[in-house]
């Protein structure tokens, strides 16, 4: 059973402990929203903190990363940097936490995320509401800010006996690098893994299976989402991407290219099975079992 209790965090007074048997999440109100916390079995944060902004931020006029699961809106400009700095509106009802933002005033959107329950495994659901009486052209991106420990494993590849594999590079972009040639990215038979060095990266595929996982000694992260075979994803036809560097991993699903009208409301709906239990990240029968 799902419990939603407030809670301070880390400097925050206006946060929510979110419990589901042996999992535990704190969502951060006060800014953000922003996931800030995940943990399985009273096991460590799996989620990389700022430390710099850490009970900071509400009403700042730049826009920080703070950490944990953030929504934002693909492509990479602008509109995904307005800042996120004001408190979030808070309702709890029916066994699911609910955490809407005012309207921004550079990208006319709201941010909305609910977290509830399905079974043993949290539902993060991350959206954006189009408040202008213009369209909005754009994606739906759920990022997961993890700490740079274990391995990242991911499905790709078509399947079938026509199985077409393609993992695309960003090997320049805003100020940022990729080396093709690292020794973190390791492309297998079934799980493209990608095991930190510290290094800057990006990659990202478009999987047919919709989840990708973080696998540590003490702990494993899955997120799992409905990716939609018919429609077009942004960036080349991505619709997972894994961005790497000293201080964190960023677990990143996208929905697919589409055009808000007014006051319509996309959204990204993962399920979010996280336990102590370790798993191989080369298993991948052991994690699709594990993710339901």
């Amino acid at each position: 059973m799902i419990k939603i209790a407030k809670t301070a965090f880390m400097g925050w007074k206006d946060a929510y402990r979110v419990t589901l048997g042996e999992a535990e999440m704190v969502v951060v109100a006060e800014v953000g929203p922003r996931i800030l916390s995940l943990s399985a079995g009273g096991g460590p944060n799996l989620l990389y903190v700022d430390a710099a902004t850490a009970g900071k931020g509400q009403g700042d006029a730049d826009w920080h990363i703070y950490g944990g699961h953030r929504i934002w809106s693909s492509p990479e400009g602008e509109a995904a940097y307005a800042p996120d700095n004001a408190p979030c509106e808070a309702k709890v009802a029916g066994g699911k936490l609910t955490l809407e933002t005012p309207v921004n005033a550079q990208t006319k959107l709201r941010k909305r995320l609910t977290i509830s329950a399905e079974g043993e495994r949290f539902v993060v659901e991350s959206a954006l509401i189009n408040a202008s009486p213009f369209v909005f052209g754009g994606t739906i991106w759920a990022l997961t800010c993890v700490v740079p420990q274990g391995t990242i494993a991911l499905p790709w590849g078509s399947g079938g006996t026509w199985d077409v594999k393609r993992i695309q590079w960003w090997q320049g972009w805003a100020g940022h690098s990729s080396d093709v040639r690292s020794k973190q990215y390791l492309p297998g038979p079934d799980l493209f893994q990608i095991r930190p060095t510290g290094e800057e990266g990006k990659i990202g595929t478009h999987t047919p299976e919709g989840w990708l996982a973080l696998c540590r000694k003490d702990a494993t992260f899955i997120k799992s989402f409905a990716p939609d075979m018919h429609a077009a994803y942004p960036d080349g036809g991505c619709s997972v991407e894994v961005y790497t560097c000293a201080s964190f991993i960023e677990m990143e699903t996208l929905g697919p290219v589409m055009v808000l009208a007014p006051g319509q409301v996309v959204a990204q709906r993962e399920v979010w099975t996280v336990t102590s239990q370790a798993v191989d990240p080369e298993d991948g029968a052991a994690l699709r079992a594990l993710k339901g």
